[in-house]
C-alpha cells in the first residue's frame, strides 16, 4: 500500500525545484533579451567602425549582464542543488526497506 502522506513531501519538493527552475529560465531569458537590445543599439551608433564581430560582442554583453546579477543568479542556482538535494534524499528513503522496530 502507498502511503500517500509520505508522497506529499516529494511532490512539493519537486514542485518547488520545478518553480525555481522556471525562475533561473526567466532570468536567463531576460538577460540574452537585454543584451540582444543593447547590442543592436550599440551596432546601429556605430555603424562607422566595426567591432570584430557582432557575435563575439554580443556575448560580451551578456556575460556583463550575467555578472552584475551574479548574487541572485547563484542564490538561485544554490536553491536548485540543495532541491536536487532534498529530492534526491525523499527518493532514497522510498527505496529503502522500511523496517518496523520489534515491540
Amino acid at each position: 500500500m502507498i502511503d500517500i502522506r509520505l508522497l506529499r513531501p516529494l511532490a512539493k519538493a519537486i514542485s518547488a525545484r520545478r518553480e525555481t527552475q522556471r525562475h533561473l529560465d526567466c532570468l536567463t531569458r531576460q538577460i540574452a533579451a537585454r543584451a540582444g537590445r543593447q547590442a543592436t543599439t550599440v551596432k546601429v551608433r556605430s555603424r562607422a567602425r566595426r567591432r570584430s564581430s557582432p557575435r563575439l560582442y554580443h556575448r560580451e554583453i551578456v556575460d556583463r549582464l550575467a555578472f552584475e546579477r551574479w548574487v541572485e543568479l547563484d542564490m538561485i542556482a544554490c536553491r536548485l542543488a540543495m532541491q536536487e538535494q532534498v529530492i534526491g534524499a525523499f527518493l532514497h528513503r522510498d527505496r529503502e526497506p522500511v523496517l518496523h522496530p520489534a515491540i
